[in-house]
């Protein structure tokens, strides 16, 4: 008896696969959305005031003369009695720049000396400004101080912002978590979101009277540099850990 062979075809089904494949992604979504109530996203803002710490003076000496050596020789004796004030109140040398400058006009020489100083110590500041107006004539004239703040202490404010922003977000984590019987772990993420700057009074409703002059308070407190920083950040939750009771051992 003879056989003759028998071919078979098959195919297998893409639905299967597809199924499978849904499955696997409705089990990764579902493993995603586990992880996301394991977490706790927040966000807070930190704010900064700092005043001042720099006051820059300049003084200028001026004179008209016929005859250019007088001129010279009068504009350099003020400044010499300036640069002794200053040594007097012990300002630094290197804290302290001097200019010339010498024209003609109209068959006049005219000189004009400038004295730019930098103070750190406000009130020093105050005691030599008041002092020249005092001792010299009108020829001399000593110019409102400006005040403003060096790199180094406007970057350490940033700074500081920032970590302060850190700090009132895990804060409220901590709160957030308390509230839902947990406990906040590492963090996963920490985004800083804006961070703002401006000058003036740190408080809110202060303003200048245009009709009366700015008092010497009232330009420290222009100058005040503010800074508001604003985080995003994301930290685990972890349950408590229920207290395991202490254990007795008998002898």
């Amino acid at each position: 008896m003879a056989y003759r062979p028998v071919q078979v075809f098959a195919s297998l089904a893409t639905k299967d696969r597809d199924k499978k494949a849904q499955n696997r992604d409705e089990n990764e979504e579902n493993n995603r959305r586990v992880v996301k109530k394991n977490e706790v996203e927040v966000s807070a803002t930190g704010e900064l005031s700092l005043p001042p710490d720099r006051a820059r003076v300049t003084v200028v000496v001026s004179s008209r003369k016929e005859a250019v050596l007088e001129a010279k020789t009068s504009v350099q004796r003020r400044l010499d009695y300036i640069l002794q004030v200053l040594h007097t109140h012990h300002v630094k040398e290197g804290d302290t720049q001097v200019s010339k400058v010498i024209q003609r006009a109209d068959g006049l020489y005219h000189m004009e000396g400038e004295v730019r100083v930098l103070f750190v110590d406000f009130l020093k500041c105050q005691g030599v400004c008041n002092f020249l107006v005092e001792k010299m004539d009108e020829s001399v004239v000593v110019a409102t101080p400006e005040f403003f703040h060096s790199p180094q202490r406007l970057e350490e404010l940033r700074r500081q912002v920032c970590l302060l922003a850190v700090r009132n977000a895990r804060q409220k984590a901590v709160e957030v978590a308390r509230l839902l019987r947990s406990s906040v772990g590492q963090p996963i993420s920490i985004k800083e979101e804006s961070c703002q700057e401006w000058e003036g009074p740190p408080a809110q409703g202060q303003s200048h009277d245009q009709d009366k002059p700015i008092t010497y308070q009232e330009r420290v407190a222009m100058a005040t540099v503010t800074v508001q920083a604003k985080v995003f950040a994301c930290f685990e939750l972890k349950p408590k850990e229920k207290g395991r009771a202490p254990s007795s051992s008998g002898r």
